[in-house]
């Protein structure tokens, strides 16, 4: 054990000394690694990028999708039973559910006789803002602790139009008597395509918490005078006993990379394919997913990354071919030096291992002068930095080794007698 760390500490420092003597082979050698490094470090970068980019893509492209009616046509202003709105919030493969029930409204307590005169306004049952498309949370005023949250409640309370507020004297706070009709969309067989507006709740108190101006209202249907909590409308239809259906469905698919698997559970749930041919009718019935740009997109990166991971032996075949043939050329004028040596008695092992450890301090020192100031700029990884070197080394290293064992054919009386 003793003996062999001796012979280590003169390897080491026989190799050094050989490195400064053949200083001109030595750095050639260093800058022929840092060119091989510098093209490895940008493949594994594009490697590492694509890989980010394929990651990030559920972030940067959502897919989203929207009940409508079975021909495709409409999206909005549907009939979409109770059901399917559960099962949409049961599932596990969306989120960001956005869901409205569109409402007439009026206030104070009137009959069904007297609805013509009172029912002048439009209202709607939505669980978040955005089911009122052009709606910004800056345009909403909240009294006191109100919030967003309230939308996702089952509380009494509404946010009502600025406009009106101002029209009929009310603030944020006051407590006001509403009452309310609802669509029900007859069946195109008996009534054609009629939309009938029957009596839901009359005198119902709700407290405002808060006061909107929309500016730019991008919906298709009517704009809102007031907005009430989706849960609370739905809780009104079970105290009445009317079969409950929503006006609009959408949501966000969680992760694209399981779309089947969402598509599956949507089916599960009653949602049908879109069918172009299909008689026009009012029920929500069947289900579009905006998913081409994201389908795209992620073909597309995946191409890229199969076509750059199946380049990786063909990068490590040519780097091993590279250290080889730059550690043969190199050698070829010291083989009068390996003979002396092997002359003296010197080992055939110990003369590999000097010549070796030469190589690898080398192409240490490239790996060094590549890698320190492409990390301390922050141009790639840590983790992009150490694959390229450890690869490197690795392929280049293998390289030398071979050539280095070429050596090992010679024969010695013949060198130096030629020398």
């Amino acid at each position: 054990m003793q003996n062999f760390g001796v012979y280590s500490k003169l390897a080491w420092r026989l190799a050094c000394r050989n490195l400064v003597r053949h200083y001109v082979k030595s750095i050639l050698s260093v800058v022929i690694g840092m060119l091989t490094i510098v093209l490895l470090v940008i493949y594994a970068g594009n490697i590492a990028g694509t890989r980010s980019q394929l990651q990030a893509l559920p972030k940067a492209m959502e897919v989203t999708g929207t009940v409508c009616n079975l021909n495709g046509s409409q999206d909005t202003g549907l009939a979409i039973k109770e059901k399917t709105i559960d099962g949409i919030i049961a599932s596990e493969e969306v989120k960001d559910r956005v869901f409205s029930v569109q409402l007439r409204a009026g206030f104070g307590e009137f009959t069904v006789e007297e609805w013509e005169g009172n029912l002048s306004y439009f209202a709607a049952g939505i669980n978040d803002m955005a089911a009122v498309a052009g709606l910004k949370e800056d345009e909403i005023q909240f009294w006191d602790q109100a919030g967003e949250s309230v939308f996702a409640s089952h509380e009494s309370s509404c946010i009502m139009d600025a406009g009106i507020m101002q029209e009929r004297g009310l603030a944020l706070g006051d407590e006001i008597t509403l009452t309310f009709f609802y669509y029900r969309y007859g069946d195109v067989m008996s009534t054609g395509h009629e939309i009938f507006i029957d009596p839901l709740i009359a005198g119902k108190k709700y407290r405002i918490v808060g006061a909107m101006d929309i500016s730019e209202y991008l919906g298709s249907f009517v704009r809102p005078d007031m907005l009430l909590p989706f849960e609370n409308v739905r809780d009104i239809f079970h105290e009445q006993g009317i079969d409950f259906t929503a006006d609009a469905a959408s949501f966000v698919v969680k992760d694209p990379f399981r779309l089947n698997e969402c598509k599956d559970d949507m089916h599960d749930i009653g949602l049908l394919s879109i069918a172009r041919d299909a008689e026009y009718r009012y029920d929500g019935n069947a289900l579009t997913i905006k998913d081409e740009q994201f389908i795209n997109a992620a073909e597309n990166l995946r191409e890229t990354m199969a076509i750059l991971t199946g380049m990786l032996p063909f990068v490590i075949v040519i780097i091993v071919f590279v250290g080889y043939l730059c550690s043969y050329l190199l050698i070829q004028g010291r083989k009068g030096e390996y003979a002396t040596m092997r002359s003296v008695g010197t080992e055939w092992g110990y003369c590999f291992c000097v010549l070796f450890l030469e190589h690898m301090l080398l192409e240490i020192l490239a790996c060094a002068m590549v890698s320190l100031p492409v990390l301390l700029t922050g141009g790639v990884s840590g983790t992009v930095l150490l694959l390229a070197d450890t690869v490197f080394l690795l392929s280049f290293l293998a390289g030398s080794a071979a050539a280095l064992w070429s050596f090992h054919s010679l024969s010695v009386m013949e060198v130096l007698v030629c020398e």
